[in-house]
């Protein structure tokens, strides 16, 4: 019996294809079809079968914007009277007079009747023209704008802001049916900018599963899905083929994010059942191979080439001791919003998704030039997995939106490691050796520390004082490694030079969990591309009175440095002040080391 209805799909889809080899023509004047006339429109279905409904022509509607015009149509089916117009249904042909009208791409929530409109193909003709190839980069805060942000726990809605759309598309384009693992609401928050911002409603569907993928030929009403992310995990959202012309493939009738040129695989889906809902009834679907890439996601739909390769980027996370493997689009407004997914979504898949915690996570970034950073954090706090989200699609974003032609970035890797409960510690004492200091002698720094909950700890450091400092005022600071990179990039400003230097620049960053103990003196500084120089007060004057005060200074130079990791989340700072004075005749400097205890 099996074998019979396999016979049978394969007669209906040759039937199905021969009869859009046939409307090989296109309606050029989509405004001239006489309301009452019928066609047709042909959209996959329940197992996978590519159904042929009966429509009728209610009439055109004038362009609301230029080249916007749209036709009017009511599918006669009598499902369609329970169900609606179906989400995943964007892109279904639809052929009048044995010729091609458009792609069904616009339906209404609630409606009475499955009235929807088409999208003339004369529109959608023009999305095979333009640039082969994405631009790179998009704007971004500053860096010291996205330290403050995880100072203060605002980093989570900075980024959202940084990447959701300044635009949705019309209200009334119909919703993709979208794919990708829904089990954390707190995880899919990151993908409403994409896949909700832009008129994509986040309508329904499921990952990638065991079950064959189809092998029939894509023809005109199949179902695709745009791949934003594969492997452990798939983020899709998938719609039906208006057209296909050899390996050229067009889709939706309504853009998918609006991107523009893109790179973005593209996918065989299944649709495995349809789901009637009062607001939007969606297709189920399972996601196939790649076949190709959608190279342009404009206005009046996607366009794709069949059988080329989008580039991916690998991502690998390792969470609670289970390691997952992932590819993701590399497009700097998308990649940063996947990777924020992925990393709650994995935290969520076994960590505690809400309550007292305490989360570290490190980010290592490596680009095909050979250069790389890394970057650690930590937090304790309940939204504790959306900050370490937040922080890694900022680190993402803004190395991606570098202005100096930033590499590609070639690898990915996040390490997260989590305990259910609030391990953090406050500053609550620091006291230094001496207050009077000498060229050369080494100054230890005690340090106490109180833990949430659980008693106090203390800590000393011991640092240099430089052989060449002058006598004068000295500053002592001990600080949580965060509040220090705060305070480090507003009286320490840096002018990158090259993508080399902004790494080095977050390199700065130094983790929360780390304690800080720095000598400071005070010294007026020029800032410069790459870095800083010191200056003479007369000198920076007269630079600010010839610039109109349009110089960028650093106010204070760091003598002397070291850190350590107390393995949870610090907080707390203090200044100290000491003085330097000559060291007495005949006293012999101690040695220019630097240790931690």
């Amino acid at each position: 019996m099996s074998r019979v209805r396999t016979v049978l799909s394969i007669i209906v889809v040759t039937l199905v294809a021969s009869l859009a080899a046939g409307a090989a023509g296109v309606v050029t004047d989509p405004l001239a079809i006489p309301p009452g006339t019928h066609g047709f429109c042909l959209t996959e279905m329940t197992g996978g079968s590519i159904e042929k409904i009966p429509v009728t022509i209610l009439g055109p509607q004038g362009p609301a914007a230029p080249e916007g015009e749209m036709v009017l149509i009511r599918l006669d089916d009598p499902r369609f009277a329970k169900t609606g117009i179906i989400a995943g249904m964007s892109g279904s042909p639809v052929y009048v007079g044995g010729k091609l009208l458009g792609a069904l791409a616009f339906g209404w929530a609630f409606e009475r009747e499955p009235i929807g409109g088409v999208t003339p193909f004369i529109r959608m003709a023009g999305l095979a023209k333009g640039p082969a190839a994405p631009e790179r980069g998009v704007g971004r805060p500053a860096l010291a704008t996205i330290v403050q942000g995880l100072r203060a726990g605002t980093l989570p809605r900075l980024v959202l802001d940084w990447f959701s759309p300044p635009g949705a598309s019309a209200a009334h384009a119909l919703p993709l049916a979208a794919s990708f693992p829904g089990r954390s609401q707190a995880a899919a928050r990151w993908l409403k900018p994409l896949m909700g911002g832009s008129g994509v409603a986040i309508a329904g569907g499921t990952s990638q599963t065991g079950r064959p993928a189809t092998t029939r030929a894509l023809v005109p009403g199949s179902m695709v899905a745009v791949v934003l992310v594969g492997g452990d995990a798939t983020v899709a959202a998938a719609g039906t083929v208006t057209a296909v012309r050899g390996n050229r493939v067009w889709a939706f009738g309504h853009p998918f994010l609006k991107a523009g040129s893109v790179q973005i695989p593209l996918a065989r889906a299944n649709v495995i059942g349809v789901l009637p809902n009062l607001n939007s009834s969606f297709k189920f679907f399972t996601v196939g191979p790649v076949i190709g890439e959608i190279t342009a996601d404009r206005s009046r739909g996607i366009f794709g080439m069949l059988g080329t390769t989008a580039p991916t980027v690998p991502v690998t996370i390792e969470a609670s001791g289970k390691r997952y493997h992932f590819q993701i689009v590399p497009a700097p407004a998308l990649a940063p919003l996947l990777v924020a997914y992925l990393v709650q979504a994995s935290q969520s898949a076994h960590g505690r998704g809400l309550g007292e915690q305490t989360l570290r996570i490190t980010i290592s970034l490596a680009f095909a030039n050979g250069s790389s950073v890394r970057l650690s954090e930590s937090f304790a706090r309940p939204d504790a997995p959306a900050q370490a989200a937040a922080l890694a699609a900022a680190l993402v974003g803004y190395t991606e939106g570098s202005p100096f032609s930033p590499p590609a970035l070639d690898d990915l890797k996040i390490d997260l490691e989590s305990v259910e409960k609030k391990t953090a510690a406050t500053l609550i004492e620091a006291v230094p050796e001496r207050t009077v200091v000498h060229p050369g002698e080494r100054l230890r720094v005690w340090t106490r520390w109180r833990i949430h909950h659980a008693g106090e700890i203390d800590h000393s450091f011991s640092l240099t004082v430089p052989q060449s400092i002058p006598p004068g005022p000295l500053d002592l600071i001990v600080a949580d490694g965060g509040a220090w990179s705060t305070y480090d990039l507003k009286v320490r400003p840096s002018r990158p030079a090259s993508f080399d230097d902004e790494l080095r620049l977050i390199g700065r960053l130094v983790p929360s969990s780390s304690a800080v103990v720095a000598l400071e003196r005070r010294d007026t500084g020029l800032v410069v591309r790459g870095g800083t120089i010191s200056v003479p007060a007369s000198v920076l004057l007269s630079l600010r009175a010839g610039l109109d005060g349009g110089v960028e200074t650093a106010r204070s130079r760091i003598i002397a440095k070291t850190k350590a990791d107390l393995g949870m989340p610090l907080s707390g700072a203090v200044r100290l002040h000491l003085v330097v004075r000559e060291a007495p005749s005949g006293r012999a400097a101690a040695p220019h080391t630097v240790e931690v205890r």
